[in-house]
């Protein structure tokens, strides 16, 4: 029989629905609390586990970025060894260039033959301003009204002249090849400085002024102790360098 409590006159319990007595209860009981305590602890050992797998993702995700930020080239991908990719490696600018295969000497000139082209331009247009020296005069016969130096010897340079589009630059052109910028250098290795001559007929001089996309011809004459040696023509004023002959 059974009370209100649902516990019979035997001391008996129903569990479930089942009639135990009041030990079975209470060894059921602590089975389901034991299997609870065990369930509890195995979720939190997968918890503790998926957590220590995300962080150790996070950070070999994160040694990888800074490592490819640090050598950008490795995240380039490989050229195929047989169609290599083009350089994109340019050589430096200069402000003004002289034609390719032109290097200066030990004194910083270029070297250049009678009737070789020299020049400079810019960035954009490396040559777009040339002259060349066709020939070298020792001494030539004075016109009517020339005077021949009292000292020293008249050299006569016979020159040829293209302008490009830039008017400044036409311009420098023109303000160098002039005595001025000119020197020579003797047998003995002594500098002397070109002072300009009145031997000559100036109608037949090399303008001073240059303009754009133009071409000259004329003289320059010097006056010089020397007869013969190196010429020099000083570059300074185009920031390229100088240029020299032999005569």
């Amino acid at each position: 029989m059974v009370g209100a409590t649902g516990r019979d006159i035997r001391g008996r319990s129903r569990l479930n629905g089942v009639l135990v007595n009041d030990t079975d209860s209470r060894l059921v009981a602590d089975l389901a609390l034991e299997r609870q305590q065990r369930y509890n602890a195995e979720h939190a050992s997968r918890i503790q586990l998926i957590r220590l797998v995300v962080a150790v993702v996070a950070v070999i995700a994160a040694t990888t970025a800074v490592f490819f930020m640090a050598h950008p080239s490795m995240s380039e991908p490989l050229a195929n060894p047989g169609n290599p990719a083009p350089s994109s490696t340019q050589p430096a600018a200069t402000e003004d260039s002289e034609p390719a295969g032109s290097s200066p000497n030990a004194r910083g000139n270029i070297p250049k033959k009678l009737g070789e082209s020299a020049g400079f331009g810019s960035v954009t247009s490396p040559i777009q301003n040339t002259f060349s020296i066709e020939r070298i005069t020792l001494d030539p016969p004075c016109s009517p009204q020339g005077t021949r130096p009292d000292s020293g010897h008249t050299i006569l340079l016979h020159v040829e002249v293209n302008t490009g589009p830039d008017a400044e630059r036409a311009g420098m052109l023109g303000r160098i090849l002039a005595p001025g910028f000119f020197s020579a250098i003797g047998p003995d290795g002594v500098s002397h400085d070109a002072w300009p001559g009145a031997c000559t007929d100036p109608a037949d001089r090399l303008p001073e002024d240059f303009g754009v996309n133009q071409t000259y011809a004329g003289t320059i004459e010097l006056n010089l102790p020397i007869s013969a040696g190196t010429l020099v023509l000083a570059g300074d004023m185009t920031n390229a360098a100088g240029w020299e002959w032999a005569f």
